[in-house]
């Protein structure tokens, strides 16, 4: 015998999403289940307990505004490393490096003149990745003082890597294999197709020890997200790898041996 259940309100059980979690439908599927069968056995048929389904994040964020600025990194990435490589395997070949000696040009400033070159193409890069998430795409992109200081320094530290594996690259021919050897493995464990929580927790671990993660997290935090004190600590990082790598690229040039 079913009770008079005219005066019962209705309750709703708030779940609160992150729409962009492939997890996020089957989390609410599995909860409507549940409260549909609550509701059948108590009432037959009104509902008495239902879901109510809401997001974390505002509707504007969604995977393109996660992509565009992985997109970004992973692009400086790399124009700095193959271009560097190649560009050093080639003047070394031709004794380019070797006719510096003739020269007053230090090898300090020479590695600078390179990633300021570098860094020029980072730049028009992002300009053109940026206007097309701005216009097809209707990304919102915030341009700031975090923004520029992380572009400025991964097109030096991508750079400086290039410049140290093409110290090692004697041919060529295998400037492209030496460059993919660094980049490939960056490109895909360092979340910039797709978020680190999708991954196993020892892939997660390994990928923050890799440069591009923390310039695609520096990026999405400060030009989407605007959190700005975790674009902070991942600029600071960016800057400190990109320091390192100069400083090595810079001492392990030498062209009294090419």
């Amino acid at each position: 015998m079913q009770s008079n259940n005219s005066n019962v309100v209705p309750a709703a059980v708030i779940l609160k999403v992150d729409q962009s979690s492939t997890s996020a439908p089957v989390i609410s599927g599995v909860l409507s289940s549940i409260a549909n069968g609550f509701n059948s056995q108590l009432t037959g048929s009104t509902q008495i307990v239902g879901v109510e389904n809401q997001q974390v994040l505002s509707s504007k964020f969604k995977y393109i505004d996660f992509f565009i600025p992985g997109m970004i990194g992973f692009t400086i990435m790399q124009l700095c490393i193959y271009g560097s490589i190649e560009r050093n395997t080639k003047y070394r070949k031709d004794g380019i490096l070797r006719k510096l000696l003739t020269t007053p040009i230090t090898r300090t400033e020479w590695l600078l003149s390179k990633m300021l070159f570098t860094m020029f193409l980072s730049i028009f890069s992002t300009i053109i990745a940026c206007l097309v998430g701005v216009l097809v795409w209707g990304v919102v992109i915030h341009v700031n003082l975090w923004m520029i200081t992380i572009i400025f320094a991964t097109s030096f530290l991508f750079s400086g890597i290039g410049m140290i594996i093409g110290r090692f690259v004697k041919e060529e021919e295998t400037a492209d294999t030496a460059a993919g050897a660094i980049s490939f493995p960056m490109m895909f464990l360092a979340g910039t197709f797709f978020p680190l929580s999708q991954m196993p927790g020892f892939l997660q671990t390994f990928a923050q020890i890799l440069p591009l993660y923390y310039v695609n997290e520096g990026l999405r935090n400060a030009m989407i997200n605007m959190d700005f004190d975790k674009a902070a600590f991942n600029g600071i990082i960016v800057i400190i790898f990109a320091f390192v790598f100069f400083i090595a690229g810079v001492l392990l040039t030498k062209w009294k041996e090419d």
